[in-house]
């Protein structure tokens, strides 16, 4: 699959051209405050079958469906309660996605032949002008091959699709950095499907508001995905990925560090004399001043060290709490689960 590859930028005019190619069945990368989204029109069968294509992503892969507002979400969806529209409403433009019935309209390969749809509203403006400005829903998983890192900036982005779609639109580097949470509602339940920016501590605040029951269902094995990013093993670099819980781990006499290793890990990943003596190591180490910061760049880090030759990547494993528990299912899915 090649083809010329436009580059647009994030000025009306060109979102204005990205939303007419997306308009006339065309594929479109664009930025949002996740990842690189990978989108076509979610009304039309053939255009969302060529982004199971340029990904080579698994057909029983459901997509999310991006919308520009809230004022949208009646024309795709049905069996809205009010405690959808006030989470939605309270969550919404934001990284959270929600399993909603569909309608008719949203095609079968959209949904891998789910009743549900997942629907998100991204919060950056970019990406809802072009939605806007395509006048059609957007189906859009992340814009990298299936299984690798998802782009969280252009370089990374370009290079995964250059040459597969239409047109690649070029912005900043993604806020957030992994992809969004993705809850669903049934009956007095709130159902957390993939854990993302928006957290389990925040849905939990939000169940009791609403006198809804959290439950994590992140982690529980899925044969037919509910949701987009369940089932199959992403998220993964050329190199070779291996977790520690702490630095400590590292300095264990038993493990051999393989040349060619980089470590990714917080402030909090160790005590200052365990730093001290992983630097005596002389292992390039990338140093993340919170979890936070740490989940932007990961997939950064993953291309980079592909880009960089890089054999073996020693991620730490962080503490479930806050944006750490979005961290580990993408680390624990990076990694096959491996650890030092």
């Amino acid at each position: 699959m090649s083809q010329s590859t436009l580059i647009l930028e994030c000025t009306e005019a060109d979102l204005r051209k990205a939303g007419e190619l997306i308009r006339a069945g065309q594929l479109v990368v664009f930025p949002t405050e996740t990842v690189y989204g990978l989108g076509a029109n979610a009304l039309d069968p053939q255009a969302c079958r060529k982004i199971f294509q340029a990904k080579g992503r698994p057909v029983d892969n459901p997509l999310i469906v991006h919308l520009s507002s809230l004022e949208e979400i009646p024309a795709y969806t049905q069996k809205v309660t009010d405690i959808h529209r006030k989470l939605m409403e309270r969550c919404m433009p934001g990284p959270i996605t929600f399993v909603l019935p569909k309608v008719p309209e949203i095609p079968d390969i959209v949904t891998a032949g789910l009743s549900t749809v997942a629907i998100r509203i991204p919060s950056l403006e970019e990406a809802r002008r072009l939605i806007s400005y395509a006048g059609v829903p957007i189906a859009a998983p992340s814009a990298n091959l299936s299984g690798e890192p998802s782009p969280t900036t252009f370089e990374m982005a370009y290079h995964a699709m250059a040459g597969r779609v239409a047109a690649i639109v070029k912005g900043r580097m993604c806020e957030v950095g992994l992809e969004s949470s993705v809850i669903r509602i049934d009956k007095n339940r709130l159902e957390l499907l993939r854990p993302g920016y928006v957290t389990f501590e925040t849905l939990l605040e939000l169940g009791k508001e609403f006198g809804l029951d959290v439950i994590d269902l992140s982690q529980v094995s899925q044969e037919k995905p509910l949701s987009p990013g369940t089932k199959y093993t992403h998220y993964k670099p050329k190199a070779s990925v291996y977790l520690f819980s702490s630095l400590e781990d590292i300095l264990n006499p038993l493990i051999t560090i393989p040349s060619s290793t980089r470590i990714l890990c917080t402030k909090q990943s160790g005590s200052k004399e365990t730093f001290d003596k992983i630097v005596a190591l002389n292992i390039e180490t990338v140093v993340f001043e919170n979890t936070q910061d740490y989940a932007r760049h990961l997939f950064f880090q993953f291309h980079r060290a592909d880009r960089e030759g890089i054999n073996t990547v020693l991620a730490f494993y962080p503490p479930p709490e806050g944006i750490g528990l979005a961290l580990r299912n993408r680390l624990i899915k990076a990694s096959g689960g491996r650890f030092v």
